[in-house]
Parts: structure tokens; C-alpha cells; sequence
């Protein structure tokens, strides 16, 4: 290893100048790279290289060193060698299908890596973010992170048998197809598993030392022997009664609720349906269409914008629904022309209802 610096500007010229092998010089300052370079030679050794959205780059050297490595929104890449060591990774938006074993200290991003399928098995990383990766569907065994991003992982269904994601915080938003949490999960600080709509339940004994967000899952309560120090619903701060029993929320509740937020939680929790059909509210315009009879429904809300639906009756079930609709709405068929995505309700005209 040499012990004299190159600067960020001389390794940049060597490498536009087509030179092969750096000699592992250590590089100072952040190695930026221009948008049409199409390799790195051998030998960088770099606290930091920047290439992001260069993507001519087809291929790393397997002696690469870098502190931090951006290489988001290189699109040419499809792999990376395996047993690349960084502080910090960033990959988000390539194509790689299969992550090599690497070691990353800190954080590894593969956000929006849409055609990745597998990890390596015994991956061990600080904090693993892996937002929209829909191609995903499973975890590998002996996974090792402290802070977990699963957001939009809508194919994500099997977690390893075993594995550790202990004291951090693991959030699942939007895992649509997740039926589970795994049985090995350690205490978190945080947990997010809203969205999760195949979730029914949570893993015995577990412990989450801030807040647990459940909302939008099928969770009927919590399990035996769990400590969770606070419930969310959406983001909204709840208790176990909101969470677990909302056939006891009652209208006069939901209009009382000072905080909107809350109020809002309320009155999800509890059903447009089932509020509309209990409170007084007052029709602004019925007519009917294929299903029967339609009716706009208008209820106001002390310090927030007028509560909308319009009540509708499905022609294949005959099951009623009620569906919120903008305070602006002032007939049934705008409501419809909205719900169906018409910005100019002339322009909406059902032919038939299926």
C-alpha cells in the first residue's frame, strides 16, 4: 500500500485516460465519476466513490476498496463481486437479479432493485433497505441487520427459518402477500407492519419498546406475553380498544375526537357504512343506476373538511357499500364519475355494471 495521497482530480484523469490498474494508491476526497465511463480499473482504494447514474458502468474490479460506494442508478450493472468490503452501499435502482455474500458495515440500499430475487445467505449489515424490490420473495437464512426497510416488498411472503433483527427496527409497510412475522424475532425498538392485509397475527412474546403501527392489517389482538409500549394505526397514536374492538367506537366519539388525525382513525376503524348508517346524516342528491338506488350522504366534521360518501349497492351482491367521496361532490352520478377516475362527470357514462 502506497502511503502517498492521489487526489479525487489525478484518478479521475487516469481513469478517463483508459489506465488498467491504479496500483492501490489511496485516493482522498470522493472519487466522482462521469456519466459515460463504462469500467473502473484495478487497484482504487477510495473513502469515497460517487457513480451515481453512470450507466455505461458494466463491471467493478474484485479489488475495489470504498468507504462509501454510490452506484444508484447505474443501470448497466447486473452483478457485483462477491466479497466486496464498504462502509456504505448504495444500489438502489440497478438490475441486479442475485446480491453476491458482501460486507457492508453500515447501510446497504437496493431500493427499487425490481428484478432482485435472491441475497446471500448469512448477510450481515447494519441497516438493509430494500423498498420496492417486488421480485423478492423471501429472506435468506441467517440474515444479521439491526435496522430492516421492507416497504412495497408486494411479493415478500417467507421469512428464514432462522436469523437475528434485534433491538433496531423492522418496517414492512405494504408487504401485501407477508402472512407472518418470524417466531425467532427479537425485541425492536420499532415495528411497522401497516398495509401488511394478509397479516392475522404477531409473534408470541414479542417486544417492541416504541411503537408498533398495525394499521390496515387483519390483527384481531395482541399475543400473549407481548409488551408493545404503543399502538399506532396508520401513524395515529391508538389503544388496544381502537385497535382490537371497533364495534365499541360510537359516533358521538368519532364527532367529539378534537384531533383529526385521530378522528379520522376513528371513523375508519369503525366503517363509513356503519357511521353513516347510526349518524343523522343529510342527503344531497339520490337517483339510481344498475344496482338500485344511489344516495350522496354529507355529515360535518367540527374542524375538518365535510364527511362525502356515496351509497351504492353492488348489482351481482346486492351488498351495499359507501364510499367517501370529495366534500366538493354534489350529485350521485359526479360522486360515481369521480370514484370511477373522470375528472369531468359528462365524460363518465356507464354502459353496464359487472
Amino acid at each position: 500500500m502506497h502511503d502517498e495521497m492521489m487526489t479525487a482530480a489525478t484518478a479521475l484523469a487516469q481513469i478517463r485516460a483508459g489506465v488498467e490498474d491504479l496500483g492501490g494508491q489511496p485516493i482522498s476526497g470522493t472519487l466522482v465519476l462521469d456519466k459515460d465511463i463504462e469500467f473502473l480499473p484495478r487497484g482504487i482504494v477510495a473513502t469515497a466513490i460517487e457513480a451515481k447514474n453512470c450507466t455505461k458502468l458494466r463491471y467493478l474490479p474484485k479489488d475495489l476498496h470504498a468507504g462509501r460506494l454510490d452506484l444508484s442508478g447505474c443501470t448497466g450493472l447486473t452483478s457485483i463481486p462477491e466479497g466486496l468490503h464498504c462502509f456504505e452501499l448504495d444500489l438502489r435502482n440497478t438490475n441486479l437479479e442475485h446480491l453476491p455474500l458482501v460486507h457492508v458495515q453500515n447501510r446497504l440500499n437496493l431500493s427499487n432493485n425490481i428484478q432482485l430475487k435472491s441475497l446471500p445467505r448469512n448477510l450481515k449489515v447494519g441497516s438493509l433497505v430494500l423498498r420496492g424490490c417486488t421480485a423478492l420473495e423471501a429472506l435468506p437464512e441467517g440474515i444479521d441487520v439491526n435496522f430492516l426497510d421492507l416497504t412495497d416488498c408486494v411479493n415478500f411472503r417467507r421469512w428464514p427459518s432462522a436469523g437475528r433483527i434485534s433491538v433496531g427496527r423492522i418496517v414492512a409497510r405494504n408487504c401485501i402477500n407477508m402472512p407472518n412475522l418470524p417466531a425467532w424475532l427479537g425485541e425492536l425498538a420499532q415495528l411497522s407492519v401497516r398495509g401488511c392485509s394478509s397479516l392475522t397475527e404477531l409473534p408470541a412474546g414479542l417486544v417492541v419498546h416504541s411503537w408498533l403501527d398495525l394499521g390496515n392489517t387483519e390483527i384481531t389482538s395482541l399475543p400473549e406475553h407481548s409488551q408493545v409500549s404503543q399502538l399506532r394505526w396508520n401513524g395515529v397514536p391508538i389503544d388496544e380498544r381502537i385497535a382490537f374492538q371497533p364495534e365499541t367506537i360510537s359516533v358521538s366519539e368519532i364527532i367529539d375526537e378534537v384531533n383529526v388525525e385521530r378522528r379520522r382513525v376513528l371513523l375508519e376503524r369503525k366503517g363509513y357504512e356503519e357511521f353513516f348508517a347510526q349518524a343523522e346524516a343529510k342527503e344531497l342528491d339520490r337517483d339510481r343506476d344498475t344496482g338500485g338506488v344511489r344516495r350522496l350522504l354529507q355529515m360535518p366534521m367540527p374542524n375538518d373538511e365535510d364527511l362525502v360518501c356515496l351509497a351504492v349497492q353492488c348489482p351481482s351482491t346486492d351488498r351495499r357499500y359507501v364510499l367517501r367521496v370529495p366534500p366538493s361532490m354534489r350529485s350521485c352520478h359526479q360522486a360515481a364519475a369521480w370514484i370511477a377516475g373522470f375528472d369531468n362527470p359528462d365524460d363518465y357514462k356507464l354502459l353496464k355494471e359487472t
